[in-house]
């Protein structure tokens, strides 16, 4: 979850910083996996974390996230590699996902 203050970036020239580390990774000596670590060091110093009471993550990977904390949550993050539309995913949060998605589409 990412929340800019676009004046900081304009001054800060982040997206010339962004750019010039995707092209140092252009051959992927700094990360094979694509442009998140590149990314990263575009923005090393110039984040800051947000209340976990405003975004809950982990619902991809953590089986004991507060309900409290996801029932109060403007956000609600499956990061992880157990998905809620997937096989392999924890049960007890695919109904927070399940509630949105049309069941009736052609895809599913």
């Amino acid at each position: 979850m990412n929340v800019f203050d676009l004046i900081a970036w304009r001054k800060a020239n982040v997206t010339a910083r962004y750019h010039y580390w995707i092209e140092q990774n252009a051959d992927r000596t700094i990360s094979k996996l694509g442009t998140l670590p590149p990314g990263l060091l575009a923005f090393y110093g110039m984040t800051e974390t947000l209340d976990r009471r405003w975004h809950v993550f982990g619902l991809g990977y953590d089986v004991n996230v507060d309900n409290r904390l996801i029932k109060s949550a403007t956000m609600i993050h499956f990061n992880g590699n157990m998905k809620p539309w997937l096989k392999l995913r924890i049960n007890r949060y695919r109904p927070l996902w399940e509630r949105y998605v049309n069941q009736t589409h052609p895809h599913l």
